[in-house]
């Protein structure tokens, strides 16, 4: 009974995203946005001011995974969105 117990709450620890991706992906997100409103037309300063503030933060929040793999990297997506 341990056993299983045990390996049930490996798997569990093994599909959860590490600390910090979840924030990654919701920047992400943040970022797509504003690039979507400056490409489609908001050239205002203050858009751009976002845009570079928005890349600067993913870039900063995404550092610790830009070597892991894409299924390694979807498997933890599905715990954000849990």
């Amino acid at each position: 009974m341990k056993k299983i117990l045990f390996s049930a709450l490996l798997l569990i620890g093994c599909n959860s995203a590490p600390e910090g991706f979840c924030d990654c992906l919701e920047q992400g997100e943040k970022l797509n946005k504003v690039t979507n409103e400056v490409l489609s037309g908001d050239l205002s300063n203050a858009k751009k001011d976002e845009l570079l503030k928005a890349r600067k933060e993913k870039e900063k929040l995404c550092a610790p995974f830009v070597e892991a793999n894409g299924a390694e990297m979807r498997e933890w997506k599905k715990s954000c969105e849990d």
